[in-house]
């Protein structure tokens, strides 16, 4: 629970920190991702949709974070997948330092998961190929349906 809280706070602190437009060697327009332009946005739409967002910590001088977007994160079936479950968020370090240390990003690239309600569904760091991203993501997409069912049966 404790953690929970923990995250809750981060989260709304993120959300007001988190001031610009992402900054991404893709550009919204040429990327398959449909990359949300702040966390405020991805937030209410993860709310919305019941969704987890997909936080995707990189900057522009780092060559496995553009490995990551390029070969992984924009492969066809990957993107699909993405745009389908998650919210992707694109945070550039450099611009959001701030948010990177709240979620304590030590290395690039690294990946967050989180819950609409800020629960931790999954942390990767360093660049993975499309199988082992899938079985990441597809793991942190099943704990977020066993939290909501477990909340929803709760609330019974």
């Amino acid at each position: 629970m404790r953690r929970k809280l923990a995250y809750l706070a981060t989260l709304g602190v993120c959300v007001a920190a988190f001031s610009g437009r992402f900054s991404s060697a893709a550009e919204p327009d040429s990327s398959p991702l449909q990359w949300q332009p702040d966390l405020r946005a991805a937030h209410a739409i993860a709310c919305r949709d019941n969704k987890p967002m997909l936080l995707v910590f990189g900057a522009e001088w780092c060559g496995w974070c553009k490995k990551l977007e390029k070969t992984t994160l924009e492969n066809p079936q990957m993107a699909k997948y993405i745009n389908e479950s998650f919210v992707p968020v694109h945070i550039d370090v450099d611009e959001n330092k701030k948010i990177a240390e709240i979620l304590e990003v030590e290395s690039l690239p690294c990946t967050i998961v989180l819950s609409p309600d800020a629960d931790l569904l999954g942390r990767f760091e360093g660049y993975a190929k499309p199988g082992p991203m899938y079985k990441n993501l597809a793991a942190a997409k099943d704990l977020q349906n066993r939290i909501s069912q477990a909340s929803g049966a709760s609330n019974r």
